[in-house]
């Protein structure tokens, strides 16, 4: 009775062991698209804060978007679902398309990247005041300003510009005219 534990640990340990060096190539692609995603999350922070400071009287503090909880399903959801896209890339790319040369991890991991890149750009664009450098205007020209969308401020009431119910490209038009 005394051997069965440490058989069965050492079976938990091979196969440990046997996971970890099968998807070690996988490391620093998971390294990268975890600091994105982190990083994605801290800018969504610092937008909060922005608006909060932008609009104190329209966003009350007790309906924060930002706050633990949402970092909490940043790491619950987002994070492991991204990671199992490049293992299952990983998987796909060494045992599926063996005579194909496709680096599909990669091309995942890149795709994952992009995706939060975008929406780093996205929040470091949103709510920003006119003394805000020129390059963060042009950026709200083709993304979309979250802050709206995620804090519950209607710009279009605080905003001529911007009237409800009305397209980036009609506003566009207005201001061209």
């Amino acid at each position: 009775m005394d051997k069965m534990p440490k058989i069965l640990f050492a079976m938990i340990g091979g196969g440990v062991g046997w996971l970890v060096e099968e998807f070690r190539p996988t490391f620093p692609l998971i390294i990268v698209a975890v600091i994105f995603i982190v990083y994605d999350a801290y800018t969504a922070y610092q937008l909060d804060k922005r608006v909060h400071k932008k609009y104190p009287d329209k966003v009350k503090r007790d309906k924060t978007k930002f706050n633990s909880f949402e970092f909490s399903k940043v790491v619950k959801q987002t994070i492991p679902k991204r990671l199992t896209l490049i293992f299952l890339a990983y998987l796909v790319e060494h045992w599926v398309f063996i005579h194909v040369s496709i680096p599909l991890s990669y091309v995942v991991t890149g795709v994952i990247c992009f995706e939060q890149a975008w929406s780093i750009m996205e929040n470091e664009s949103s709510c920003r005041s006119e003394e805000d450098s020129r390059f963060w205007k042009w950026l709200q020209r083709i993304m979309i300003d979250k802050t709206e969308r995620h804090f519950d401020v209607h710009l279009a009431d605080l905003d001529p510009k911007k009237k409800p119910g009305r397209k980036r490209k009609e506003v566009q038009e207005d201001e061209d005219a």
